[in-house]
């Protein structure tokens, strides 16, 4: 039966391939040397880039200049759909927008102490304030128009914190640079 059935040989006792002393044992740890390296570069790692982590200054600030951003927009959207005029204050930490009391269904063209709070489509009065320690220089006052113009006699230029927003006073376009 030598050619219908092999027989299965594991070598031992043939010629091995491995030279003399050789030993199959695996070393699966590291040395002191590399695990001293990987925890010193840890360590520099977590000191300077660790406070960054924790810092949001830099996300607060650019989220309360957009949030300025869009709410100048919104004020000069109110205007022009509404007819009515829009006052935008803004302080060194806040702002609110106002608008004209209403008359018989239109606005009162004489009021000009803006009492009524401009609404967001969820009826919260749209207002805000800055967060932490940001600031917006310098604090003004402007009106939009029902046409969409600002009562600014020349363009101008705000900054929160590093970064500024321009509003043109013809237009009322808000320009971020």
């Amino acid at each position: 039966m030598p050619c219908c059935f092999r027989t299965h040989t594991t070598g031992i006792g043939k010629r091995d391939r491995r030279p003399r002393g050789y030993s199959y044992s695996v070393n699966a740890g590291f040395t002191v040397i590399e695990l001293v390296l990987v925890i010193v570069i840890v360590a520099v790692l977590g000191a300077i880039a660790g406070p960054r982590f924790f810092d949001n200054s830099t996300f607060d600030e650019r989220a309360y200049h957009d949030e300025l951003v869009t709410s100048l927009r919104y004020a000069q959207k109110v205007a022009v759909a509404s007819g009515c005029r829009v006052q935008v204050d803004i302080t060194a930490t806040t702002y609110s927008l106002t608008q004209q009391s209403p008359l018989a269904g239109h606005c009162d063209p004489a009021d000009v102490s803006f009492p009524v709070p401009v609404l967001l489509p969820s009826g919260e009065a749209m207002n805000g304030a800055a967060p932490g320690t940001i600031t917006a220089a310098p604090a003004i006052t402007l009106v939009y128009g029902p046409l969409g113009r600002t009562n600014l006699a020349a363009n101008q230029v705000l900054s929160v914190g590093g970064r500024v927003l321009a509003i043109q006073a013809e237009s009322g376009l808000v320009v971020t640079p």
